[in-house]
Order: structure tokens, then C-alpha cells, then sequence
């Protein structure tokens, strides 16, 4: 179960990346209170505290937002929530320590995929565009936990790759949105696997 101070955060994220990915600092200049507000809840685990009513509102002010309200999805109706993650080809390559850790959580079991997240269907459970999913195909799934899942069109010979709650039996959105749960039916809706590993590259 998601707490309200993880909401928080998430929401937090979320307004960051929506204001063009500035940070927790400039966030914390623009809304007039001091950066450790929102610094230390955000790098500190262990933290305690919860954002105040009143922090919440001047961040939401500064985004045009209501507090917890997320800004509306970005990108087109034709892109995918979801893509495999792209090894680099070049051990060199600037991202190759992303690319390591990426392999670390991989190797040495069969059956885990990393997927790139590229929705905001998730933010309400921290799960950001960007964040690196790692999907164990093994795992059975149990309630709440966040799984992937392919949902097909039969007459289109289409597959979209997806990633939800599972509530069972739905797959749900955890996004404040109004979409509707999804029976899972073993035909049109099937699950792949569940998501054990998170990797959130530096912005």
C-alpha cells in the first residue's frame, strides 16, 4: 500500500519533471520556502516527516496545479507507455554505468527484462517516465504488487506492453486518473511478470 507521504513524493517528482526536470533547489526558490523542505524528505528514506498542507500548496502554486493534482500526460496517442531497455554497444559509452547496473540486477537469474517507463500511469506509486523497470518473468503475481502485462487486439494483431497494479482480478492505474480497472482474462489481458527492481538514472 502506497502511504500519503509516498504520494507525496511521487507528486513531488512529478512537478519537477513537468517544470522541464529543474531541481528540488530551484523548486524550492520558486515556491519561497527553504530547499531542505523538500530536499530532505526526497534523499532522506527515513525522513519522517510529511510534507505540511501549506509547503504542498505553494509547490502546487508554482506548478498551476491543485496539491496532489499531476500534470497531464505528455507525448503523442501513439506512443508507447513502455519500451526494452537499449544495452549501449560501446563499454565506453557515457551511460555504460547505467548499462552496469542495468546488467547487475539481470544477470545470473533467467527470465528478468528491464523496461524503460515511459507513462505516468504509476506516479502515485513513485514510478516516474524514465525509471528503469526490472520484470522478473518467474514471479507469480500477488495483490498490489506492480506487474507487466501485455493487452492484445486481436484484429489488429496488436500487443501493447503495459505496467499496472494488480488488484486481483484487475490491472489498475495508479495515476489519479479516471481510467477503468482491466480484467485480467488470460486471453486478451495476460501478465508477464512482476516488477522486483527500480533504477531512476541521474537527471
Amino acid at each position: 500500500m502506497v502511504s500519503p507521504k509516498d504520494q507525496q513524493l511521487a507528486w513531488v517528482r512529478a512537478i519537477l519533471a513537468h517544470l522541464g526536470g529543474i531541481s528540488a533547489n530551484e523548486l524550492a526558490q520558486r515556491a519561497k520556502i527553504a530547499p531542505s523542505t523538500i530536499q530532505r524528505p526526497l534523499n532522506e528514506p527515513d525522513w519522517p516527516n510529511a510534507l505540511s498542507g501549506t509547503t504542498m500548496a505553494k509547490i502546487a502554486a508554482v506548478a498551476g496545479l491543485q496539491p496532489l493534482e499531476f500534470p497531464p500526460r505528455s507525448g503523442g496517442l501513439g506512443e508507447p507507455e513502455a519500451t526494452p531497455f537499449q544495452y549501449d554497444q560501446d563499454a565506453n559509452a557515457i551511460g555504460s554505468n547505467l548499462d552496469r547496473a542495468v546488467r547487475e540486477l539481470c544477470r545470473g537469474r533467467n527470465g528478468r527484462d528491464p523496461w524503460v517507463m515511459r507513462s505516468r500511469m504509476l506516479e502515485m506509486s513513485g514510478i516516474l517516465p524514465g525509471d528503469i523497470l526490472i520484470v522478473d518473468l518467474n514471479l507469480q503475481p500477488r495483490p498490489k504488487d506492480i506487474v507487466c502485462a501485455q493487452m492484445y487486439q486481436w484484429p489488429l494483431m496488436k500487443a501493447e506492453t503495459v505496467f499496472r497494479v494488480y488488484e486481483p482480478p484487475y490491472l489498475l492505474t495508479n495515476s489519479g486518473s479516471t481510467s477503468r480497472p482491466v480484467p485480467v482474462d488470460d486471453q486478451d489481458v495476460i501478465i508477464r511478470g512482476v516488477v522486483d527492481g527500480l533504477i531512476r538514472p541521474r537527471q
